[in-house]
C-alpha cells in the first residue's frame, strides 16, 4: 500500500511539474503553431518513432549477447518480448529497476539451472548501458569543452558527469580487480553460511564471466553507444518536425545525452517532468523557445511511451501463460510483508536448492 501511494505521488509530481511549466509559459499561442508544424511533418514523426524502436531493439540484442555468454541461448523474439515488457513497467513504475525486476523474474523462469545468472544479466545490461552513456557524455564533452564551459548549466553537467565517470570507474576497478569472495573474509563467510550469500556469489561470478568473455564487453558497449545515439536521432527528427532550425545534430548529441541521463534518474515514471525541465533549460541555451522545447521533450517521451504500450499488450498475454511477476506482490502488500515475500520468491528463483521451506 505504501509503495502504491509513493508511486502515485511521484506520478502526480511529474504531471505537476509539466503543468507548472505550461502555466508559467509565455506566448502559449505558439504551442498551437508547434503542434500544427509537427502534424504537417508526420513522416519525420514516424522516423523519430522508428529511431526509438531501433533503440529498444539494440538493447534487446545487447541483452541476448549477455545471456548467450552465460549459456542461455533463448530465441531473440522471446528476449525482445521480455525487453518490451520491462520497458512497459519502467514507463509506469518509478524506481531505478522496476522493469528490470520483471524482466529478471521472467527470464529466470525460462532457465532451469542458471536462474541467478539469468537475473544477473538484466542488471549487467543496465550497468553496461549506464557506463556507455557516461563514456559517450565524457567524449562529447571533451570534444566540445569550450561550449560546456561557457554556460553555468552546462558547466554543472560537465562536472557532474566527470565525477560520475571517476566514481564509477573507481568502484568497478576495486570490485572486479580481484574476486571479493576469495579475498575478503566477510564475503567468503556470507557465501558459506547464508543462502543470500550464495545467490550474490552466483550473480557476482556471472559479472566476471561477462567481463572475461572474449569481445563481449566491447560488443555490448558499442551497441550501447549506438543505442544512445539512436535516441538522440529520435530527438533530432522530432525537432525537425517542430521546425527547430537553430540546432545541428552535434548540438542534439551534446545536449540530449545529458537530458537522457537526467531523465534516467528514478524520480518520476519514465522521467516525466524532469526531462521537460532539463530540455527547457538546456535547449534555451541554444535559443530554442520553451514553446518548442517542451513539445519536443513530450514527443520524445511519447515515442517511447508508444512502444511501452506495445510491451503492456505483450505482458497481458505473457502473464496469462507464465504467471504474474513478484513486483505485483510488492505492490499489493505492505512493505514488511512484501520484502519477506519478495526475498522468498527470489531465493526460489535464483537458488532453488536453498529455498526456504
Amino acid at each position: 500500500m505504501k509503495r502504491k501511494i509513493t508511486s502515485l505521488i511521484q506520478l502526480i509530481i511529474g504531471i505537476a511539474i509539466i503543468a507548472f511549466i505550461f502555466i508559467r509559459m509565455e506566448n502559449k499561442e505558439k504551442l498551437v503553431d508547434a503542434v500544427n508544424a509537427a502534424a504537417g511533418h508526420w513522416p519525420l514523426l514516424l522516423a523519430g518513432s522508428a529511431a526509438s524502436l531501433l533503440c529498444l531493439t539494440i538493447s534487446a540484442i545487447r541483452w541476448k549477447l549477455l545471456l548467450d555468454a552465460q549459456g542461455m541461448e533463448l530465441p531473440f523474439g522471446r528476449i525482445a518480448s521480455l525487453y518490451l515488457i520491462g520497458h512497459f513497467f519502467n514507463a509506469f513504475m518509478p524506481g531505478a529497476v522496476g522493469g528490470d525486476v520483471v524482466k529478471a523474474y521472467y527470464v529466470a523462469k525460462e532457465t532451469d539451472h542458471k536462474k541467478a545468472q539469468a537475473v544477473a544479466t538484466v542488471f549487467i545490461d543496465r550497468l553496461i548501458g549506464l557506463l556507455a552513456l557516461i563514456m559517450l557524455c565524457t567524449v562529447v564533452m571533451s570534444v566540445r569543452l569550450p561550449f560546456f564551459m561557457q554556460y553555468r548549466e552546462t558547466r554543472i553537467a560537465l562536472f557532474f558527469n566527470a565525477g560520475l565517470f571517476l566514481g564509477t570507474s573507481a568502484v568497478l576497478f576495486i570490485v572486479f580487480r580481484k574476486n571479493i569472495f576469495e579475498c575478503w573474509p566477510f564475503f567468503k563467510r556470507l557465501e558459506e553460511n547464508t543462502s543470500l550469500g550464495r545467490i550474490i556469489s552466483k550473480i557476482y561470478n556471472a559479472f566476471h564471466i561477462c567481463l572475461k568473455h572474449p569481445g563481449l564487453l566491447t560488443k555490448t558497449i558499442l551497441l550501447s553507444v549506438i543505442n544512445h545515439v539512436s535516441l538522440v536521432v529520435c530527438a533530432f527528427f522530432m525537432g525537425m518536425a517542430l521546425n527547430i532550425t537553430c540546432m545541428s545534430f552535434m548540438d542534439y548529441l551534446a545536449l540530449f545525452l545529458i537530458i537522457n541521463a537526467i531523465a534516467a534518474i528514478p524520480a518520476t515514471p519514465g522521467g516525466l517532468g524532469t526531462r521537460e525541465v532539463a530540455t527547457k533549460f538546456l535547449l534555451g541555451i541554444m535559443g530554442v523557445p520553451e514553446t518548442s522545447a517542451i513539445p519536443l521533450s513530450l514527443l520524445v517521451y511519447g515515442s517511447l511511451f508508444f512502444w511501452s504500450i506495445i510491451g503492456g499488450i505483450i505482458y497481458i498475454g505473457y502473464s496469462s501463460k507464465q504467471g504474474k511477476p513478484p513486483m505485483e506482490l510488492m505492490l499489493d502488500q505492505d512493505q514488511n510483508s512484501s520484502l519477506t515475500q519478495q526475498e522468498s520468491v527470489w531465493q526460489e528463483q535464483a537458488d532453488p536448492d536453498h529455498a526456504r521451506p
